[in-house]
């Protein structure tokens, strides 16, 4: 028989290739892998290698090469992402659609409130701008949580802008028992304010419209061959292929007259990505009308020029009698912008292998049911806040719960520049609503492929009312690759190993507020560790360069200045160590001068080190300022003491911390009072249930929530149910490795939760996770040792195949751009 050469290599490969997939797992080790292509290739004949041939061939290849092949991997099986939102509800849970809709009928019952639907409603309407359940009183959780007492009733908190009051307002209702409502009433409080003035409202849908429907063509009219000439674009329809954008920087109410809004509109080149294109017109806009045609220009800065009006700028550019700015749009292919994601440069690897992957060889070691999540001895309930965005509650250990909540409280970012617009930039990212900025989340990248993704539901006017949004967040165990802890003991006696690798859960979330991304992770040990930790990525918030911009920045580009800014994150952790009754106290480290008593000069003088032990009994005594001169620990205990006579506790660590550098009440600080300790600690109280609020980008002047009123009462924190609240924050000088986008490295911060005294061992002693090695003859260490891998599977394999995720986005990416 002959058979054409091309056609024989062709069935050789196919043969090859047939052993192959009918042994996927087996065949893919070396060298049974060889074993099966050197085969197929000399037995080509016309009815192939049978299915037996291949059988036998690995028989040898296990008896001569591997007598113990992996065993095939098994289904790790996944959490339907209806199955968080949509199980039983608890007094955790955020609002069913039911309730939505319930809450909605009810209101819109109400004639004189004139509700309108969020989809239709203009800035002066009313409408919900943002609806969650109210999570219940802790003391009414606990008794429930502990079988105690009945589920606790489930009410609604409807954040209400009133335009077409008189005057506008914001108002704060509750609305219950749900799930059938009988009741809505203005919510009282002593703490914080709940009508809120309507210059205070935090951004909105409704009031983005008109900026594109009144303002970009105002500016584009009045101003667009001054545009067309300096910036070689054009602003508004018909701009294309060359765009500008308009962007804007909120004015705190610090800085303005009472009761009234602005904002510093700024234009950029709309190209990929937008903040890395600052041209330098900025436009100072009185917003305070509900009507965006009768905003008002205040101010203008152009080529370092300041104008009344965009007629005077008209004016004055058609006189000539100005300084003009001229800048080349840039021209290159959007993949070679120097602000483009795409890739670039000299590639590397220059291979094709890829990264190194972790797998779970027998499934996921977690399960999700409903919004609780069990993973060995943790157990945690998961809440999605559309203000707050997730928080965790019930989190317990070994069956003992440690902490009642754990979120992250807001994020303020605070900025420094020469031009009006870079000067003003100071946010509190909780304004855009942290539940609505989680989404999106890409496998492989985001969280690892074997992750378990879940969707969040919320009720927002920013996205149409009750929408979804997909792959919100991530659960996955985490292997380190490094030791939990270790110990080799070696020499003629007593020669052993022991170790535990740092395997983990992380519940992970990304808050992206527009230019900035924000890595949370909620970190679980098993050695009854608790980790946040929050890393940040994104890109940078810049102007146009202007002379003497040094002072407050980098040049990272030839006409882009990034100014220097700081990231404060403040963070809540209600911990219940041993009980509700917890005391909070230092340990501080002191020096003492002594003698040597036994020294043959007993008059000799050393220092030595010493532990002094501090109650802290009121609330003005929770406030810490980090004092490296003073090393100290920072301990909330409870319980009774145990027989060796500690108090079970919790140590609060804060890893990456800066100071509050702007004065006390001066300016923007006003509206973050929280940064001024790094740590502070509070008696409970239900009405203390947030540090910020959605107002803080504006409410410098009159705070909504001020914190400082949390500890203005001085009251008792000896043996009481204690909140820790705990700032961390780091100084970010941008330089050009920041382009395109900022790498995560060194930006990480944290704040650790650790066992203090509140176990009489490591609990991780019983992790079967752990290996130990002993000597066959203890007498004899250097003659062998036999290896106890109490739960380690040799040879398992289990590689996610992400082709299927990335198959998907081909015919549907709106869960990643959602």
């Amino acid at each position: 028989m002959v058979m054409n050469i091309d056609r024989m290599m062709l069935f050789r490969n196919r043969e090859q290739d047939s052993c192959l997939e009918r042994f996927p797992v087996e065949a893919r080790f070396n060298p049974c892998r060889r074993m099966l292509r050197v085969a197929a290739a000399a037995s080509v004949v016309v009815c192939g290698v049978s299915l037996l041939t291949c059988a036998l061939l690995l028989h040898q290849c296990r008896q001569q090469h591997d007598p113990v092949l992996p065993a095939p991997c098994r289904e790790t099986g996944s959490v339907s992402r209806s199955e968080y939102m949509d199980g039983p509800l608890t007094p955790f849970s955020e609002l069913s659609p039911a309730e939505v809709n319930s809450v909605l009928a009810f209101l819109s019952s109400n004639v004189s409130l004139e509700l309108r639907d969020v989809r239709g409603a203009s800035i002066k309407d009313t409408f919900v701008h943002l609806m969650e359940a109210r999570v219940p009183p802790k003391q009414d959780v606990l008794r429930w949580l502990t079988g105690g007492g009945p589920p606790p009733k489930r009410v609604a908190k409807v954040i209400l802008f009133r335009g077409s009051a008189d005057p506008p307002v914001v108002e704060e209702h509750e609305v219950g028992p749900l799930p059938e409502p009988t009741y809505s009433r203005l919510v009282s409080s002593k703490l914080r304010r709940t009508v809120v003035p309507f210059s205070l409202r935090p951004f909105s849908k409704a009031e983005f419209m008109p900026i594109f429907r009144h303002l970009t063509p105002l500016v584009a009219r009045e101003v667009g061959d001054l545009l067309e000439e300096s910036y070689g674009a054009r602003l508004g329809p018909g701009c294309k292929p060359r765009c500008l954008r308009l962007s804007f920087t909120p004015v705190s109410s610090a800085f303005l007259p009472p009761n009234t809004r602005a904002a510093w509109f700024w234009l950029a080149y709309d190209l990929e990505f937008y903040t890395l294109h600052p041209l330098d017109l900025q436009i100072l806009v009185d917003t305070t009308a509900l009507d965006a045609a009768n905003w008002t220009v205040e101010r203008i800065f152009y080529a370092e020029q300041f104008f009344d009006s965009l007629k005077d700028l008209a004016d004055r550019y058609s006189a000539g009698t100005i300084n003009v700015t001229r800048v080349a749009f840039p021209e290159e292919p959007v993949e070679e912008l120097y602000s483009s994601l795409h890739l670039r440069g000299d590639p590397f690897p220059t291979d094709d292998k890829p990264p190194p992957l972790q797998v779970m060889p027998r499934g996921q070691r977690f399960k999700v049911e409903g919004s609780r999540v069990h993973y060995l001895k943790w157990s945690l309930t998961l809440r999605v806040s559309p203000s707050v965005g997730l928080q965790l509650y019930d989190v317990n250990f070994g069956g003992e719960r440690v902490a009642y909540e754990v979120s992250l409280q807001e994020i303020a970012v605070l900025y420094a520049g020469r031009s009006p617009a870079a000067s003003m930039l100071y946010f509190a990212d909780s304004a855009g609503l942290f539940g609505t900025r989680m989404r999106g989340l890409l496998q492989g990248v985001d969280c690892p492929a074997y992750a378990t993704y879940l969707d969040t539901r919320m009720f927002t006017s920013n996205d149409g009312g009750l929408a979804r949004f997909p792959r919100a967040l991530c659960i996955f165990e985490h292997n380190s690759q490094s030791p939990l802890r270790r110990h080799r003991a070696y020499g003629l006696s007593g020669a052993f190993y022991g170790g535990l690798v740092d395997t983990m859960l992380i519940v992970r979330t990304y808050i992206s507020v527009i230019n900035y991304d924000y890595v949370i992770d909620y970190i679980f040990r098993s050695s009854g560790a608790i980790e946040v930790r929050i890393g940040s990525t994104g890109y940078l918030a810049t102007s146009f360069y202007l002379a003497g911009e040094e002072r407050y920045g980098t040049r990272v580009h030839k006409h882009v200045t990034a100014g220097m800014h700081q990231h404060v994150f403040h963070i809540k952790a209600d911990l219940d160590v041993a009980g509700t009754p917890n005391t909070f106290s230092t340990w501080d480290v002191g020096v003492e001068n002594t003698t040597h008593t036994w020294s043959h000069d007993p008059a000799a003088i050393y220092a030595q080190t010493y532990i002094s032990k501090n109650v802290r009994q009121r609330e003005s005594e929770g406030c810490y300022n980090y004092n490296f001169k003073v090393p100290k620990y920072l301990l909330i205990s409870g319980g009774k003491p145990t027989e060796l006579g500690n108090r079970r506790s919790y140590r609060v660590i804060p890893q990456g911390m800066s100071p509050a550098m702007l004065p006390p009440l001066v300016g923007f600080e006003s509206s973050v009072p929280w940064a001024r300790c790094q740590v502070a600690v509070t008696r409970h109280h239900d009405d203390e249930a947030t540090s910020s609020s959605i107002f803080a980008m504006w409410d410098a002047r009159d705070p909504v929530v001020n914190f400082t009123r949390y500890l203005a009462d001085n009251e008792n924190i000896e043996n009481e149910d204690l909140v820790t609240w705990v700032t961390l924050g780091t100084f970010h000088i941008p330089h050009t490795e920041n382009l395109p986008n900022t790498a995560t490295v060194g930006t990480h911060l944290a704040l650790l939760l650790t066992p203090f005294n509140y176990f009489p061992q490591d609990p991780s002693i019983a992790s079967r996770d752990a290996v130990r090695v002993s000597p066959l003859d203890s007498s004899r260490p250097l003659a062998g040792a036999v290896v106890q891998r109490y739960n380690t599977s040799v040879g398992m394999t289990c590689l996610p195949d992400m082709s299927l995720a990335d198959e998907d986005l081909k015919a549907n990416s709106t869960e990643l751009f959602v």
